[in-house]
């Protein structure tokens, strides 16, 4: 493998080709410094890489640039884009103009680097590819297959059970989009594809900036698909990556899910899969609820059929473990365990396998919090009552209990929280 690296970094030029050196030793990595030399002109052999990394911003020269005028040669290889954490308006204007994948530089780890160039020259490099990193590229594939009036869609940047997700834009402007289309498996079974459809029913009828927007949804041959809001701040998950939150955040951002589920149910609707990854942060910090994959209105019973278990297991209540008949009062659980991930790091309950962290949900009472959270602990213990009659019945309750028992300092700088 032969890569050119074109970033005014040099320290980051040298931890690049370090990082390529050690997965491909026989690799030959060249740096350009576009401080010292100008966009690499007809002369320069372009077409002797199977790879460029090119940064977004070149001290004195646009990246966007250069890369519009890289891709006008027939001898250009395929291009790795790095750009700044949160400029997905760049990254889209980039694939626009030709680039193969982008990544955010502020994020970019060994493994992602090393995964782009594989997915990138794997077809010229290797004369056999896995069966996962094939199926990788009959996803990025895909994407450029899928019709969607007056959307173009750019690059996979996320899979899931039931579908895979797209960075995508409109025709007409730069602004990112998510595109989720259903898995090709997924779609052969009539319940999972009229739940996949619902979510677009369910989103439009709830209209609340808590809530992700979804602007169009259909059918393209073969493939239904959802045209989503793309979250600058990524998910709950990410910001959390292992660790804890400081409380007044945690308190912040599980008052913001309040909100956001008074929202939900007041049109009567159940989330019934809240867990980190379905939490979504805007530019601003504002906080909204993504995937009602398996949303109902609780008036809705024809598709939930008694004894049935939808969720993830890690966050399920107990009267979801067991199959029962749900109310308003499952997603007050689950947000429950949430608070507690948030404010501790770990997870409410662990399990070697699914069933038995579903089992600890029935069974094991939750563990108390640490001394510096005690303040925490009665909101924490009405929310996660195994028994839900004793649990809070409603996000407005949440609320109202949060508004009794907070207590403010006199200003920002010594402002504190407790609860009683």
């Amino acid at each position: 493998m032969r890569v050119l690296i074109i970033d005014d970094d040099p320290d980051l030029r040298s931890l690049l080709g370090h990082y390529i050196k050690q997965r491909w030793q026989d690799a030959a990595v060249d740096e350009w410094d576009p401080l010292e030399r100008d966009v690499p002109g007809a002369d320069f052999p372009l077409g002797s890489y199977q790879a460029l990394i090119l940064d977004y911003m070149l001290g004195r020269g646009d990246g966007l640039d250069w890369l519009a005028k890289l891709k006008r040669r027939a001898d250009c290889p395929k291009v790795l884009f790095l750009t700044g954490a949160g400029n997905e308006s760049i990254a889209v204007r980039a694939m626009k103009a030709g680039a193969d994948d982008y990544q955010r530089k502020q994020e970019l780890t060994r493994e992602r680097l090393l995964t782009s160039l594989h997915e990138l020259t794997a077809a010229e490099n290797e004369k056999t590819v896995s069966r996962e990193l094939a199926a990788r590229m009959e996803a990025h594939s895909l994407g450029a297959k899928v019709r969607i009036p007056g959307i173009k869609v750019l690059r996979l940047i996320a899979e899931g059970g039931m579908a895979r997700v797209y960075l995508a834009s409109r025709e007409g402007d730069d602004e990112p989009l998510v595109v989720k289309i259903l898995r090709r498996e997924v779609l052969k079974n009539k319940t999972a594809l009229e739940r996949f459809m619902e979510e677009y029913a369910l989103v439009e009828r709830i209209q609340s900036r808590h809530v992700a927007r979804i602007y169009d949804h259909g059918q393209s041959e073969e493939h239904a698909y959802l045209v989503m809001e793309f979250f600058e701040g990524g998910d709950l998950n990410k910001r959390l990556a292992g660790t804890a939150l400081d409380p007044l955040e945690a308190m912040r951002v599980f008052r913001e899910l309040m909100f956001a589920l008074g929202d939900i149910h007041e049109k009567g609707i159940l989330h019934r899969d809240l867990k980190p990854q379905n939490l979504m942060f805007r530019e601003d910090g504002t906080l909204a609820i993504l995937d009602f994959g398996i949303a109902k209105h609780i008036d809705a019973i024809d598709r939930t059929r008694e004894g049935e278990v939808l969720g993830t297991p890690r966050y399920m209540s107990p009267e979801q473990v067991q199959g029962r008949a749900l109310d308003l009062r499952t997603d007050i659980y689950s947000a429950g365990v949430l608070l507690y991930q948030m404010l501790t790091g770990e997870h409410l309950f662990e399990g070697d396998t699914a069933v038995e962290v579903a089992l600890h949900h029935l069974n094991t009472p939750p563990p108390a919090l640490p001394e510096h959270l005690q303040a925490y602990q009665r909101l924490l213990d009405k929310l996660l009552e195994k028994d839900r009659e004793g649990r809070f019945r409603n996000a407005d309750e949440v609320i109202g209990f949060l508004a009794r028992k907070l207590e403010q300092g006199p200003g920002p700088a010594d402002r504190t929280m407790r609860l009683h």
